[in-house]
């Protein structure tokens, strides 16, 4: 790869899927990267640019999607590019040759994500709907989600709501958060819309439970559904 950088002449592009927020100066390979290309950083889309990225699809195909059925659409889906991408063409073949993609049209064809359904869940348990949040447990279990997962992302939308509560008092935007939090801005609006609903010290207090919880999983031999829904409960 090294050598094909330094002495390859022609066009070409060269994609690079990295995990950290920026590259490691020390690695040879990003000096010869600085040195013999044009690197260029492709963000995850904004909320805004995905939902204009779904129109322009459908204004490709001659179709248009309502307000409404566009802001469930991404309610269901969250902002993973490849989420929505396979939801989109779901729904394309679901609508056929109609023109327009309604409320209803999202409704019957798209799937919630996982994190969107954990987020769900928070919700239901923060309203006090806590038969919802365990039916929305139980359904999650039932398609082979493991408990030990669920319960990871359930503890990181508290830690989140935790983190966002703490540096919007500080006077943070929503943008400052995801930046300090390296979390995607879409997240940290829902974390927001949910922390003004509690305390921190609430917060710490389920943050606690979680890691209880999680303890429980890990070293209990009771049933590990049964562990979740007292976890619920007890919230």
């Amino acid at each position: 790869l090294m050598e094909f950088i330094e002495k390859y002449d022609g066009d070409n592009l060269i994609l690079f899927e990295v995990y950290q927020n920026k590259l490691d100066e020390r690695k040879k390979l990003t000096k010869s990267l600085k040195k013999n290309a044009q690197l260029k950083k492709v963000e995850q889309m904004s909320e805004e640019e995905i939902k204009k990225w779904i129109q322009n699809k459908l204004h490709e195909n001659y179709k248009d999607i309502k307000q409404d059925a566009l802001n469930l659409f991404i309610e269901l889906t969250g902002i993973n590019f490849n989420i929505v991408s396979q939801e989109l063409s779901k729904l394309m073949l679901y609508i056929g040759d109609r023109p327009t993609v309604n409320k209803d049209d999202v409704n019957q064809i798209i799937n919630r994500s996982l994190e969107q359904n954990v987020f769900l869940l928070t919700e239901y348990i923060q309203k006090g709907k806590k038969d919802k949040a365990i039916q929305l447990l139980n359904d999650l279990i039932t398609m082979k989600e493991e408990p030990i997962k669920l319960l990871a992302l359930i503890t990181s939308n508290y830690r989140l709501y935790y983190q966002s509560k703490i540096l919007e008092q500080k006077g943070y935007s929503g943008q400052q958060i995801a930046k300090t939090v390296s979390a995607h801005p879409y997240r940290v609006k829902l974390a927001l819309n949910q922390a003004r609903y509690y305390q921190l010290n609430d917060l710490l207090n389920i943050i606690d439970s979680c890691a209880e919880t999680d303890y429980k999983l890990k070293s209990s031999y009771m049933d590990k559904q049964l562990i979740l829904e007292l976890l619920i409960l007890s919230l």
